[in-house]
């Protein structure tokens, strides 16, 4: 074969594994065994180890100290400016340095951020995304979809989960799907959920859920505290029961909300009862003119029956319809021309009740007179009576 150039040999743009390039074996002393031939394959296939400042696969611009390399047996480690950055192993991808435990581990000793995703899209979409998906071919209520699990050690060097994040499937009918979200914690070492999100229900301590908030506990004593901090004189730890027609006008006899007080009773198989209520209604709605009403109900003989009535300036007793404030009623006012009225001391001796004595009439008269000014009295300071 004639000489030719190497630039004049024809371009092998899709090289074959067994495609032959010449070698100089610098291992052979003898100049006569130094020149041989590898096969591509052989030579892609076989890299040096390689080390983190010397990558097996560099590029000249970073002056080959950027790249990948060997680091131990089936591991492919990643330098940077000749230092080690991460490394895939049979475990999976690990970032830092330590014994890999997952698909992707990272190890650090910072303080700082360790996983940022970032998006600069301007638009109404959601971005950036972070997408947990089961792809299960058999989906069903109660499957586990995913945990974001809060890790550390206790005091005795043992790995606990003090918080958790988990998400479940609740219903897999199709376009009816209902889902479950679990905030979960450690309390004396056992971590269960405290707050679940159950399909359109709230439920805290309660894994059930049946209302929009539902609050299950075992403990007696306060289940709920509103605690207010301010500094003033204002009302504060409000609590609020707002309901209107979607913002239309109020209606007479409107029942804005009740606070039912509910316990069993003691059938073979003990039903819920209400024994109380404080139930608030709308008496008028007229505007400038507005009359509100409160009614305090017990069971009574197994009927739930308004015992007290509050109706704007009316209150009525034990159902009867709620009256207005009764006019004041008046002291008697005794005087004597002559002689002396006796003085009230609790207690009247009729000597023969067949015939009593003027003065022992006169007596019982005006003990009567100073008990009857005593209920007067309390019946003012009560209220129930104008003054």
């Amino acid at each position: 074969m004639a000489d030719r150039k190497i630039t004049d040999l024809s371009s092998l743009t899709a090289p074959a594994t067994g495609d032959l390039l010449p070698i100089v074996d610098v291992s052979e002393a003898a100049n006569v065994d130094k020149n041989k031939s590898i096969t591509f394959g052989a030579m892609f296939r076989a890299l040096p180890d390689g080390t983190q400042g010397a990558p097996s696969i560099g590029w000249l611009s970073d002056n080959g100290i950027t790249g990948f390399y060997r680091t131990a047996t089936n591991e492919i480690g990643i330098s940077a400016n000749s230092a080690y950055l991460a490394k895939f192993t049979t475990a999976g991808f690990q970032l830092g340095t330590g014994t890999a435990a997952a698909q992707l581990h990272l190890f650090s000793t910072d303080t700082t951020d360790q996983v940022i995703i970032e998006n600069t899209d301007a638009g109404l979409d959601t971005a950036p995304d972070l997408v947990l998906y089961r792809n299960s071919a058999s989906p069903a209520a109660n499957d586990n979809l995913g945990n974001i699990e809060f890790r550390g050690k206790d005091d005795g060097g043992n790995v606990h989960a003090y918080a958790q994040i988990t998400a479940g499937i609740q219903t897999t009918t199709n376009a009816a799907e209902d889902g479950i979200l679990d905030l979960m914690s450690s309390a004396s070492g056992t971590t269960a959920s405290r707050i679940r999100l159950y399909g359109p229900y709230v439920g805290i301590g309660e894994a059930a859920p049946a209302y929009p908030l539902h609050l299950t506990t075992g403990i007696t004593g306060t289940g709920v505290q509103v605690e207010c901090t301010a500094v003033d004189a204002a009302s504060g730890a409000d609590i609020t029961l707002y309901h209107h027609r979607n913002d239309a006008a109020g209606v007479a006899d409107d029942i804005i909300s009740t606070v039912f007080y509910r316990g069993k009773n003691d059938n073979a198989t003990p039903a819920d009862i209400d024994y109380a209520a404080i139930e608030g209604d709308i008496s008028d709605p007229t505007d400038a003119a507005e009359i509100g009403r409160l009614r305090f109900q017990v069971q009574t003989a197994g009927t739930l029956t308004t015992q007290l009535e509050i109706d704007g300036a009316t209150i009525g007793f034990f159902g009867a319809t709620a009256a207005a404030q009764p006019a004041a009623i008046a002291n008697i006012t005794t005087t004597a021309t002559t002689g002396t009225l006796p003085t009230p001391d609790g207690s009247v001796t009729i000597a023969d009740a067949a015939a009593p004595t003027v003065d022992e009439l006169l007596e019982y008269c005006t003990e009567l007179e100073a008990k009857l000014e005593s209920a007067l009295a309390a019946l003012r300071t009560l209220g129930l009576i104008a003054t």
